[in-house]
């Protein structure tokens, strides 16, 4: 997944922004790790180290740059990773699969062996699945002490430490300064939602991408207003909201979320397809002879997502064969039938008759079928 030495020293210099997220650059002499766009002045080329990863440059004994952040960089495009087994456990370790579970769950989660699936994890990334979870998880407690007011014990819940104790060992550890340091004269609160900015790699047709939220929103789970979209997280009434801000995403959450920050952002991401490469889309497809006019007049489309792996495949189904609009009010209906606040659960659906809803007979067995596979553990729709 590194690119090649040659590219790396190339993009660094340029401070190309095209590779933030891409590789990571390590200083020997300062012990620091750094995006490519970071803005200090650019290092001896003898001392500095490429990594794939901000975890192997972590395990390689350098801690985070202050000044670049590191823990803000763009996600790895999923495309420049070979091994699909790594790309499915990327996706279980963003959802937090890691957080109450350990590596040999998820080596049986992903139908391998541990030692195979750290030599997979190792070629691509160069750091071991637990090492990338520890770094995503360091990452996220700094931006929430430096961009929020929450207090350090939220943060720590939040982040996905198991205790307190254990995050200021972290923080310290790797900072070589305490939580409350790191953040200054900022008060701590628990009075405010958390609000978060999520970067996006441009071109992002933002415009489109709510517009295709806006006609497929399910009433009662999603609205779409404008720029701002809100779905509820539990039948409890919580709601997050996704506001385009600037030139990025806004992420707010309510307190006392029932879902941990990284969850929900890791859902975000996947609805807004926030970690798509756009200029390697637009490029590939724009030397196409009968997509390029197209594709010059609307750069950075993306392929938004749904918010779980159940919810996916249902309106997958729903939507064979039909307008957007028909697909949308038969999900709408489904909702209206057969959840109780919230989008059916496999154990309603399995029991459900769904084609009395409007459908065909054959479209409503292949949800109901669907439904029992996900509840008996046939089939494994990851969120």
């Amino acid at each position: 997944m590194l690119p090649a030495p040659e590219i790396c020293e190339r993009a660094r210099l340029a401070r190309d922004p095209r590779f933030d997220g891409r590789f990571i650059t390590a200083v020997v002499t300062t012990g620091i790790y750094c995006r490519p766009v970071c803005p200090a002045r650019p290092p001896a080329r003898g001392n500095v180290r490429y990594f794939a990863s901000a975890a192997a440059a972590r395990e390689a004994g350098y801690r985070p740059c202050r000044r670049c952040l590191p823990e803000v960089a763009r996600r790895v495009p999923e495309w420049t990773i070979s091994s699909k087994v790594v790309i499915r456990g990327l996706r279980l370790i963003d959802a937090g699969f890691l957080v109450d579970n350990d590596s040999v769950a998820l080596a049986g989660e992903l139908g391998i062996g541990t030692r195979h699936m750290g030599r997979l994890f190792r070629s691509e990334l160069g750091a071991s699945p637990g090492s990338l979870a520890r770094a995503r998880r360091l990452h996220l407690a700094k931006r929430l002490i430096g961009e929020t007011d929450l207090s350090f014990a939220r943060i720590a819940l939040q982040a996905g430490y198991g205790s307190v104790r254990r995050f200021n060992a972290d923080i310290k550890a790797i900072y070589q300064l305490s939580p409350r340091q790191l953040r200054g004269a900022s008060a701590e609160s628990d009075s405010h939602s958390l609000v978060l900015n999520l970067p996006v790699r441009e071109p992002y047709n933002h415009q489109w991408v709510f517009e295709f939220l806006r006609r497929r929103a399910l009433p009662g789970l999603e609205e779409v207003h404008g720029f701002e979209y809100r779905r509820k997280l539990d039948a409890g009434g919580q709601w997050i909201s996704v506001a385009w801000h600037g030139d990025g995403l806004r992420l707010s959450v309510p307190p006392g979320a029932t879902q941990t920050l990284g969850e929900i952002m890791y859902r975000v991401r996947r609805v807004f397809d926030l970690d798509a490469d756009p200029q390697a889309v637009d490029e590939h497809l724009g030397a196409d002879p009968c997509l390029g006019a197209i594709v010059a007049e609307a750069p950075g489309l993306r392929v938004p997502g749904a918010w779980d792996g159940l919810e996916t495949a249902v309106r997958a189904i729903v939507g064979q064969q039909v307008s957007v609009d028909r697909a949308t009010r038969l999900a709408r209906q489904l909702v209206k039938c057969y959840g109780d606040d919230a989008f059916p659960s496999p154990a309603v659906l399995a029991d459900a008759t769904p084609a009395e809803i409007g459908m065909p007979g054959n479209r409503g067995r292949a949800i109901s079928n669907l439904a029992r596979a996900v509840r008996d553990g046939q089939i494994a729709l990851h969120d």
